[in-house]
C-alpha cells in the first residue's frame, strides 16, 4: 500500500510491524539471494538481462551495509509496476550527446537499470573527452548512490553525482514539504585501493533508516532530530516521517538540497520540486580525468600523501575511543567482509516483505537462513 496522506512521501509502502514477521537479523547467502531475485523481476515483467542488472546493484548495496537500499526495496518496486508509476521494460534512451555532456531519458523505468546503463555510457565519452556531465530524466529511486560514481572512479574518473527525490524536506523555516533529500556522492580514484567515497544523505541519516524503524516498530533516537508537525522532537518513525525532517546544517543543508534539486531536476528537464515523484526523478553526473589537469601519476602520489596524512593524524593523535576513517572506509570494509563471507542479513520486516512480494508474483522465496 503506498501513502496517500499530503504529509508522508509518495511511492513509499506504508508498512508495518505483523504478527507473521520474523525476529531477524535473519542471514542469507548470496548465491541463492541474487537468482531468487532476478526471478522475481523476471516474473514481475523485465527481461532477465534488465532484472539481473537491478539486482546486482541492490545486493551490491547490501554488501556494502546500506541495507536499507537494497533488496528492502524489492517489494517496493514490484509495487511500482502494478501501478503504472514505473515500466518494467523500459530503456534508456540518448537524447544529445556531444563530447562533453551527455541527456538521457530515463523512460519511467527502474532508477537501478536506467542509471548503470547510463553510467556505462558516460565512462565511454569520458574515456575519449576527459570529462563529461550527464544528465537524466524521468528516472527513478537510485538506491544506494555510490554505485554509480564508484563505477567511474573504478574506471579512473573522478565523479560527482546528486539525484532529486520524493518530496520530504521542507524550505528552512516552513513546514510544507518542497525537497527531497536529494543526496550527493563523491568518488576519487586511487593507484591500487578502492575508491575514496563520499555518500551522504541531506539529513542526519538516511530516511531508509527512519523507514526500516517504521517497519520493525521501534523508535528513532532523538539526536536525530525529528520534528512533529508542530515542531516537537519526536522519536515516532511514523510522526517523523510525516512531520518535520531536518536538513543537515539547517537553512545550508537546504541551500545544498536546493542545488541539486536544479542540477538533478531543472537542468535535466525532469520534474523537480513539489513535482518529484516515483518514475519522474533526475539525476546529474560529473566525470572528470585526472589526467587532463595534471599528470595522472603525480594526482595518485598526492592521493596517497593525503591519505598517508589523515591516517598519521589517526595514529598520532587521535581523541580518546575514536578511530580515523577515510571517507567510505567503514562502508568498504563491510563490503570486502561480506563479499569474502557471501552472506548479507536483514531484519524481520524485510524478511516479510521478501515472503510476500515472492509469494504474489509466483516465485517463493525458498532462500535457506544461515545459521
Amino acid at each position: 500500500m503506498t501513502n496517500t496522506d499530503d504529509h508522508s512521501p509518495r511511492g513509499i509502502p506504508d508498512d508495518r510491524p505483523s504478527g507473521d514477521q520474523p525476529q531477524g537479523p535473519i542471514a542469507f547467502r548470496l548465491e541463492q539471494l541474487r537468482p531468487w531475485g532476478i526471478a522475481a523481476y523476471e516474473a514481475a515483467g523485465m527481461s532477465a538481462l534488465d532484472a539481473t542488472t537491478v539486482v546486482d546493484n541492490q545486493l551490491w548495496s547490501d554488501l556494502r551495509g546500506v541495507d536499507t537500499h537494497g533488496f528492502q526495496r524489492v517489494s517496493w518496486y514490484i509495487n511500482w509496476f502494478r501501478d503504472g508509476s514505473t515500466d518494467p521494460e523500459a530503456q534508456l534512451n540518448i537524447v544529445q550527446e556531444t563530447p562533453a555532456v551527455v541527456v538521457a531519458d530515463g523512460n519511467h523505468g527502474l532508477g537501478q537499470l536506467v542509471i548503470t546503463r547510463f553510467m556505462d555510457r558516460l565512462i565511454e565519452v569520458a574515456s575519449q573527452s576527459g570529462m563529461v556531465a550527464g544528465v537524466i530524466r524521468n528516472s527513478n529511486d537510485w538506491g544506494c548512490g555510490a554505485n554509480y560514481p564508484y563505477r567511474a572512479a573504478q574506471a579512473g574518473f573522478v565523479c560527482f553525482g546528486t539525484t532529486t527525490s520524493v518530496p520530504n524536506l521542507a524550505p528552512f523555516g516552513s513546514r510544507r514539504k518542497l525537497f527531497g533529500n536529494n543526496p550527493i556522492v563523491w568518488t576519487f580514484p586511487r593507484r591500487d585501493d578502492p575508491p575514496i567515497v563520499l555518500d551522504m544523505a541531506m539529513t542526519p541519516v538516511a530516511l531508509g533508516k527512519v523507514l526500516r524503524a517504521r517497519s520493525e516498530g521501534t523508535e528513532i533516537p532523538e539526536a536525530w532530530g525529528f520534528l512533529d508537525r508542530e515542531g516537537n522532537p519526536t522519536v515516532d518513525p511514523d510522526v517523523a516521517m510525516k512531520g518535520i525532517v531536518p536538513a543537515i546544517g539547517g537553512y545550508k543543508g537546504i541551500g545544498m538540497i536546493t542545488a541539486s534539486n536544479v542540477l538533478a531536476g531543472i537542468l535535466s528537464g525532469s520534474a523537480h520540486s513539489g513535482d518529484v515523484a516515483v518514475g519522474h526523478r533526475g539525476q546529474f553526473f560529473l566525470l572528470m580525468d585526472p589526467g587532463i589537469f595534471r599528470d595522472r601519476d603525480e594526482y595518485y602520489d598526492d592521493i596517497e600523501d593525503m591519505v598517508g596524512q589523515i591516517r598519521a593524524a589517526g595514529e598520532e593523535d587521535a581523541l580518546p575511543g575514536q578511530q580515523v576513517y577515510l571517507p567510505g572506509e567503514i562502508e568498504q570494509q563491510t563490503m570486502d567482509r561480506r563479499t569474502l563471507d557471501g552472506v548479507v542479513s536483514y531484519p524481520g520486516s524485510v524478511v516479510r516483505a521478501l515472503r510476500k512480494i515472492g509469494d504474489e508474483v509466483g516465485v517463493s522465496f525458498q532462500c535457506d537462513p544461515v545459521t
